[in-house]
Parts: structure tokens; sequence; C-alpha cells
């Protein structure tokens, strides 16, 4: 599921763990560890499936329940500029594509 390798590791306030790659162009952001799932109780390492396609949200990946859950990747307060170090004070989390919300009930 990983596209990116991972470099670098900086820790965000709630815990969990961003992982970046240090590419020539700058640190691209690869991986979180401990990632909140926005709505649910889970955490779970969540992977950058590819480029920012917008100013505030990452396409991401993770997998809940043995199953393959599509999301982005986006600060808590919807407002969040990408990419986003833990310097920002904002904490990450991933929200599921409502195509893919299902997969995450108990």
């Amino acid at each position: 599921m990983q596209k990116y390798r991972a470099d670098r590791s900086e820790p965000q306030p709630d815990g969990a763990t961003l992982w970046f790659a240090d590419w020539m162009g700058g640190p691209t952001l690869a991986r979180i560890n401990n990632c909140r799932i926005d709505g649910t109780d889970y955490r779970r390492a969540v992977y950058i499936t590819g480029e920012p396609d917008t100013w505030f949200s990452t396409p991401a990946a993770t997998r809940v329940h043995g199953h393959y859950v599509r999301g982005y990747v986006t600060g808590e307060s919807d407002s969040a500029i990408m990419p986003l170090s833990s310097a920002t004070g904002e904490n990450l989390v991933f929200r599921a594509m409502d195509s893919h919300k299902h997969l995450l009930a108990k």
C-alpha cells in the first residue's frame, strides 16, 4: 500500500507519528502511524497513495477489519494547508470516502 519511502518521522500532538520522504523538492508526507480515523475510535497506519489533490487534503488508504479503506488525510479543522508538519500544531486525521464508510462499522 505504501507508495513513498519513509525517511524521517515527527510526532503529532495527539500521539500519531508523521513519516516523510525527503525528496529533492522537499519533504513529502508518506505515512502516518497511529492516525485517528474520523468518526470512530480506531487508530491505524494510514498510507499516502498519491499527490495532494487540493490544498486541504491528500489521498490515503488504510486497512480496517481486513478491508482496504480509501479516503483522504486532512487537518482536524478542515482548514489545514497541506503538506503539514508537526510544527503547525494541527493534528491530521483520516476520513473515509462515503462509499467506504460502511467498512468502518463494527
